[in-house]
């Protein structure tokens, strides 16, 4: 720099004296003279860069300060005053300095960040938006003049910086924080700001707003509801969701369950489906839908709005006439026995008979007292009364074991809901929905993007996916279900890195799979009014990314007779440890109850309700299987482990033991007199019919001889909603398995024995 270059700054760091404005000076001048301050201030700059001594009799900041003061009215002026804006003009003189638009220096922005000046004025800036609200918008608009240029962007950038750690730890969470909110979506939409302080600070707003809401506060809880969701929206639409999971899912979540207002509270639940659904850019995209839609002029030009036609894509039958070949509900665990067959009970009744008969389930008629009974005169009995007398059940003496059972047996139907009167016991069928990406695009037009063919975005998707039920078998109605976001599956057999997307579509840190973007799992929940295998014929219905409505019929979902196994309901003042003695004894009264010969049949159960009562009428069947007892006890362990109730016999029970799958039941190490239970049964069949090859065999031989091979016994105790049971006491040899069964539904036995098949001999 040349002596006059110098002499030259010296004489006008000289004047500046001379260029205060005054009090009285018009604001022109005064905006004028504040021009002149600024220019001073790059003369003082440049004069400290040089060490030259006149520089220390002035300083940048307090040219500054004592310039701004014949403007100071500004703090308290509205944003819009000519004030106003003369002060933040200043300002932007001020902070820009020497910066030039034409040349990229960085050495001048280092500079300038390290001044003073800089430092000074980010400062004075965050103290002017804490204290003085109603400058909040004047703020944004001066940060926003920064961002807009593509020279001094990185200038916004620092001011929102600043703002995020000074502003945000100090402002109080009450219902004038919404004065800020403005700033705080400038701050939301800046991918250079961590978002961490921004929504810790929006939790506590709403934990606030929910606190001290009341009957005067509605309004403005949800408007500041909506303003909250609001800046929610803009951080997924800039930031990666991995970013914003973790504490924006906790607020989202916080605001569903407990916001009082029902609109915020939908909105956040939509929010919270997309963010832990909907992936990446696809999200974004989404969320910038509304953003593209016409804007309502204030005039009279509204009308080019209402008469603007939006494109509207109706549904196309053609295409979604195969739409089962590319779009698959799939079981998660296949069924052991697909039935092609069910086996269907019509009503035989007569005049107003119903299916109650056939369900076993009939409303409790009133008793009688037995004084009323009984015979008060001296008089002849009549034919009537002799008719009547007949109809009425006879006194039944019976020991204290029965009289136990009876108790187990009326205790456990007062758990179970009478379907009739109050929601019936559900069966939950688990599936996942996919579908394939390259046939599905050739049908409905996707075709991936071309800056980017690699990514995400690659694959198709699917949004807003309702899967509708039905069956012809008696399962009740069926919900549907619906799936806010799935993507396609990536080509099987591409060589590009589509394969890749998986580390693309994982979601993050909410425990999901890799595979929870392209298949969405799906819960039928069925009502069973009947424990019978059937077909659940699927409906679906949704949107493509273009918009076009694709529906059409999905293949049937089979429903197995071991989708019906349940687990007996427990009472409610049974306690946890008393629940393994409480099913044995519940297995030993539905054992006794579901024998054909015993006296349970007369009696009658109330249910759970207490307007219907059920009766047991049990059946038995036996069946013998040819399969060594390792293979009997692998397969019950991986299928029917959870409804084992006891297992006794040693040597059985060492076996179970050893293997630690089966917990919580009684052990015994008796095994029962097989032999002389069967030689009692006599015609029951029992066991299997054994023919004799010679007059001179005893039946005491035969039973003695299978007793002689038996390792102990496993009794296994199913419910069948809505009100049966299957029992199941496994007779386990060496080379060879007896399974006696009993049940209160004797149709399930037409499906038990495929079932008993499958699972040990295949």
């Amino acid at each position: 720099m040349t002596n006059r270059v110098v002499e030259r700054k010296n004489m006008v760091v000289d004047m500046a004296s001379s260029f205060y404005p005054t009090v009285f000076d018009p604001l022109a001048v005064k905006a004028l003279k504040l021009d002149l301050l600024a220019l001073c201030s790059l003369c003082i700059g440049s004069q400290k860069s040089e060490d030259v001594s006149q520089a220390d009799s002035l300083s940048e900041v307090n040219l500054f300060k004592d310039g701004l003061v014949s403007v100071s009215a500004f703090k308290w002026m509205p944003p819009w005053s000519s004030e106003t804006a003369v002060a933040f003009r200043t300002f932007y003189k001020f902070l820009i300095g020497t910066l030039s638009h034409s040349v990229d220096d960085s050495i001048e922005t280092k500079v300038l960040m390290d001044s003073t000046i800089f430092c000074f004025l980010q400062g004075m800036i965050v103290e002017m938006t804490m204290e003085f609200q109603q400058l909040v918008p004047t703020v944004v608009s001066f940060v926003n003049r920064f961002l807009a240029c593509n020279k001094h962007c990185w200038l916004g950038e620092r001011l929102l910086q600043t703002l995020d750690e000074h502003l945000l730890p100090k402002v109080t969470v009450d219902y004038k924080l919404v004065a800020y909110f403005a700033v705080f979506d400038k701050i939301a939409e800046n991918v250079t700001i961590p978002p961490r302080g921004l929504l810790e600070l929006l939790t506590n707003l709403v934990v606030f707003l929910v606190k001290k809401h009341g009957p005067d506060t509605g309004l403005r809880s949800w408007s500041q509801g909506i303003k909250v969701l609001g800046i929610c929206r803009t951080m997924m639409m800039h930031h990666h969701s991995s970013r914003l999971f973790l504490r924006l899912s906790r607020l989202l979540a916080f605001t569903c369950l407990y916001f009082p207002d029902l609109e915020v509270r939908d909105n956040a639940r939509i929010y919270l489906r997309m963010l832990v659904c909907v992936p990446g850019k696809k999200l974004r995209e989404l969320l910038k839908l509304g953003e593209q839609l016409p804007t309502m002029a204030p005039s009279g030009e509204s009308d080019t709005f209402f008469n603007m036609q939006a494109p509207i894509l109706s549904h196309d039958p053609r295409k979604s006439r195969n739409i089962s070949a590319y779009i698959h509900l799939e079981r998660v665990v296949p069924l052991l026995v697909k039935q092609s067959w069910s086996l269907s009970l019509a009503n035989l009744g007569f005049g107003n008979a119903k299916a109650d008969s056939i369900e076993g389930i009939k409303d409790s008629e009133p008793k009688f007292d037995d004084a009323v009974i009984g015979i008060t005169s001296d008089l002849p009995l009549s034919s009537e009364s002799l008719s009547v007398e007949q109809q009425l059940e006879p006194l039944r003496v019976m020991d204290a074991r029965i009289s136990e059972m009876l108790g187990t047996l009326r205790r456990h139907f007062l758990s179970i809901p009478d379907f009739r009167h109050t929601p019936g016991i559900k069966v939950k069928i688990s599936c996942y929905l996919r579908f394939e990406s390259d046939p599905f695009s050739r049908t409905w037009g996707f075709s991936s993007p071309p800056d980017n063919p690699n990514a995400t975005d690659a694959l198709p998707a699917i949004y807003a996916t309702v899967l509708k039920f039905s069956s012809l078998a008696p399962y009740g109605s069926i919900p549907l279900y619906r799936i806010p976001f799935l993507l396609g599956e990536p080509p099987k057999n591409s060589n590009s890195s589509v394969l890749k997307v998986s580390s693309d579509i994982r979601a993050v840190e909410n425990g999901a799979h890799e595979d929870d973007s392209i298949r969405a799992y799906v819960t039928i929940e069925l009502e069973p009014r009947d424990p019978t295998p059937g077909m659940v014929d699927v409906f679906l219905e949704t949107n493509s990314e273009n918009g076009q409505i694709i529906q059409g019929q999905l293949h049937s979902i089979s429903v197995g007779i071991e989708d019906m196994f349940l687990k007996a309901i427990i009472p409610s003042d049974i306690r946890d440890s008393s629940v393994p003695l409480y099913y044995s004894d519940l297995f030993t009264a539905l054992w006794e109850a579901c024998d054909g010969t015993s006296n349970f049949g007369r009696e009658t159960f109330l249910l759970k309700g207490g307007k219907g009562v059920a009766a047991i009428s049990g059946t038995r069947s036996v069946k013998l299987l040819e399969v060594p007892a390792s293979s009997v006890i692998q397969s019950t362990e991986r299928y029917l482990a959870r409804f084992v109730v006891k297992v006794t016999g040693e040597p059985l029970s060492d076996l179970v033991k050893d293997s630690g799958v089966i917990k919580d039941i009684i052990w015994k190490d008796s095994v029962p007199d097989i032999s002389n239970d069967a030689i009692h049964a006599g015609a029951n069949f029992q066991v299997p019919l054994q023919l004799k090859y010679t007059d001179e065999e005893d039946d005491t031989e035969i039973y003695a001889n299978y007793s002689s091979r038996n390792m102990g016994c496993i009794h296994i105790l199913i419910f069948l909603p809505p009100r049966y049971h299957l029992l199941l006491q496994m007779e386990v040899s060496d080379a060879s398995t007896l399974v006696r069964i009993r049940t209160d539904h004797w149709p399930c036995l037409a499906y038990i024995d495929d079932y008993l098949e499958a699972l040990y001999l295949v």
